[in-house]
């Protein structure tokens, strides 16, 4: 398989890179100190119970650290002016609370505690036996980190070989450069790697999936790690390792099992379990995986849900107090800034769950339902978080800054057949369905999870439908698979074989199980090609040396290439973004930029459409069409005239920017120039 032989030639190359173990080492420290300050705060507020099993204290652990130091980071950070500040003040609030409230009643902690954690301080058993199974859980989640951080490095972001380091592809760099904004800046901004501080016409913020990316601007930071590595090597594999421990556990909760198997089971699914495409169809077609990938995606949005259904699962049996209430309300507000797609798609499920019990209690009782006091403390914090968060954007400048392409119809047979393969391909997804009609008088609750994910997922291919022309709403269904739907199709086939064991069907049971171990098996390799199809490709590796002397240049400088109408998708986000992150240098592409992405969701390329966001770029102005050519002297005034003193050059981008460039250094076919 040339995938896997592929993987085994970079994953040489990885292991020997002393500055990717340098890497793996602080992922390590990053993920120990948000383990144990994490499970600190779960206990404290009430969240976890001292006598959690390994698993659970491990993912619910990892997240709520990971989730509050990345909010406070934020928001100190930002000066207060991150979309993540209101949560930031509600963990701080919630955590508070729970100190006073502890110190006031010293005495009842022993009485509240559960009797396995009372049982735990038994003397009389050796004191490895109780912390024995967290520290090889610990241990374990250490293997994991390192495993996935090598993955990372065998695939889309490679170590530098024979003096080259090849180009990654556009997105790595992107999500790279902007942690590394972040920790400049502080400012929450996606259009920063443009080169151009000032764009008319676009927010001062945007909404994006900041949550992964403020973590990285604290590595960044506090270790001076270069972005790549920040970001592909400590934070993503930290977030991955939540992310996986977290759906375990609530597998485990919402099935009501205290099997091992049930949660190494979740750990899997949350990894690589995703529908396969059975037949060849359009780009979006195959785009549903797992999160060994999606992470790179949805990272802290994906955690923050997970944990947000773990307390789904157990908050009805936890002490109601403010602090409890306040942590969870910020957590899940916390979705938001982290990504507003998955905060909508989070919203449909919730609310379709709340609209059919509301409904339902009325008919039944002619009143609403009662609902227990920690659930209504929790419902009020939560709403006062997430009214909080949206006002404080909009007050801080945080708008979208997005738009749709006007040649692409909704609706059309490219979204159709996609939305449609995918169906096709779900397996185990249909477990969702069958659970929901088994459990829902006997497990109202995880009745109402499933019933939640199936309005969803419905509503987030509708909602992508319609909304096709704007090129990033394919979140509102893909990402309804990988964070929604994929933990809940978990728990749905381990209560299916669970109840199907205890009815007798044995066989069945075994079948049900293999099916999805063998969708499973399927998608390890789709996961992997998945990385490598983003890993480094199209663009030879430029020389270690150039990029050495680029990052010789003033720490202000910026280079410019000749690039071509097809090439770009985004003047922000260019082709060739790897050198500013390999070199912190920013790389403005110079020609026109025709719409490309339309190709991928049903239309023909145009060199007579531009690009979306092609309209707020400066480089308009020299290429207001495919046919224009600037002068020479033209190029150079608007080079110069933004603070552009260099150019990028290589076999395919030739310099036809400033005939009389100076060249200050070359390796072959690759210069770098300047512009007199």
């Amino acid at each position: 398989m040339p995938w896997l032989q592929l993987l085994a030639a970079e994953f040489a190359i990885t292991v020997s890179n002393g500055e990717v173990w340098l890497s793996i080492g602080q992922a390590l420290l990053v993920g120990g100190v948000s383990l144990l300050f994490g499970i600190w705060v779960a206990r404290k507020v009430g969240l976890l119970e001292s006598g959690a099993p390994a698993g659970e204290t491990l993912g619910v652990g990892l997240a709520s650290g990971l989730m509050v130091l990345a909010a406070w980071w934020a928001a100190l950070a930002s000066g207060g002016r991150s979309s993540f500040a209101p949560v930031a003040v509600g963990f701080a609030v919630a955590i508070a609370l729970a100190i006073v409230r502890r110190a006031q009643r010293p005495a009842d902690a022993d009485s509240l505690a559960p009797a396995s954690a009372r049982f735990a301080g038994d003397t009389t058993a050796p004191r490895w036996s109780h912390h024995r199974p967290m520290i090889l859980t610990a241990l374990a989640g250490a293997v994991f980190v390192v495993a996935v951080a090598l993955l990372y490095g065998s695939t889309m972001t490679p170590s530098p070989r024979d003096g080259v380091q090849p180009v990654e592809f556009m997105d790595e760099a992107y999500y790279s450069i902007l942690g590394i904004d972040l920790a400049k800046t502080g400012t929450e901004t996606i259009y920063s790697p443009s080169g151009f501080s000032e764009l008319e016409g676009l927010p001062a913020q945007t909404w994006y999936h900041w949550g992964e990316l403020w973590l990285a601007s604290a590595v960044i930071t506090i270790f001076g790690t270069a972005p790549l590595p920040a970001r592909y090597f400590i934070v993503l594999p930290v977030l991955l390792l939540a992310a996986a421990a977290l759906t375990g556990t609530v597998v485990r909760r919402i099935a009501r099992t205290a099997s091992r198997g049930a949660f190494l089971f979740g750990f899997v699914a949350c990894l690589f379990l995703a529908p396969i495409p059975l037949i060849p169809g359009p780009f979006f077609s195959s785009w549903a995986i797992g999160l060994i990938f999606g992470i790179t995606t949805y990272g802290l949005a994906a955690v923050a849900v997970l944990l947000g259904l773990y307390c789904m699962a157990v908050l009805g049996t936890r002490r109601p107090t403010w602090a409890l209430a306040g942590f969870v309300g910020s957590a899940v507000a916390l979705i938001v800034p982290a990504h507003v797609v998955v905060a909508l798609l989070a919203l449909v499920g919730v609310g379709s769950v709340w609209t059919i019990r509301i409904v339902q209690s009325v008919i039944a009782t002619r009143r609403l339902p009662i609902v227990s006091p920690i659930w209504r403390s929790t419902f009020i914090a939560t709403g006062v978080a997430i009214v909080a968060t949206l006002v404080w954007g909009v007050l801080t400048g945080h708008g979208l800054g997005t738009g749709g392409s006007p040649s692409v119809s909704p609706f059309n047979a490219s979204w159709r057949d996609s939305v449609v393969i995918t169906i096709l391909g779900a397996g185990a997804f249909f477990a969702i369905a069958v659970a929901w009609l088994l459990v829902r008088k006997e497990a109202p609750a995880q009745a109402d999870i499933c019933f939640g994910t199936m309005v969803l997922l419905v509503a987030g291919a509708i909602a992508w439908g319609a909304r096709l022309g704007d090129f990033t709403m394919f979140y509102l269904f893909f990402a309804g698979i990988a964070v929604f739907a994929t933990p809940v199709a978990a728990v749905a086939v381990w209560s299916i074989w669970t109840r199907l064991r205890s009815a007798g069907h044995a066989r069945l049971a075994v079948a049900t199980l293999l099916f999805c171990v063998a969708q499973m098996e399927f998608d390890v390799g789709l996961g992997i090609i998945r990385l490598q199809a983003f890993g480094p490709r199209d663009y030879a590796p430029v020389p270690v040396e150039l990029l050495g002397a680029i990052r010789n240049l003033p720490t202000d400088a910026k280079l410019a290439y000749a690039c071509q109408p097809f090439e770009e998708v985004g003047f922000t986000d260019s082709r060739l973004l790897s050198i500013d992150a390999h070199t912190g240098r920013r790389v403005v592409p110079m020609c026109f930029g025709a719409e490309v992405l339309s190709s991928l969701i049903g239309t023909q390329q145009s060199l007579q459409v531009p690009n979306v966001g092609f309209k707020w770029a400066p480089q308009r102005a020299l290429y207001p069409d495919a046919e224009a050519r600037p002068s020479s002297a033209d190029v150079a005034a608007f080079l110069k005239g933004n603070g552009i003193h260099y150019i990028y050059v290589d076999a395919r981008h030739p310099n036809s920017l400033v005939a009389d460039a100076v060249t200050l250094a070359r390796i072959g076919d690759f210069q770098l120039l300047g512009v007199p």
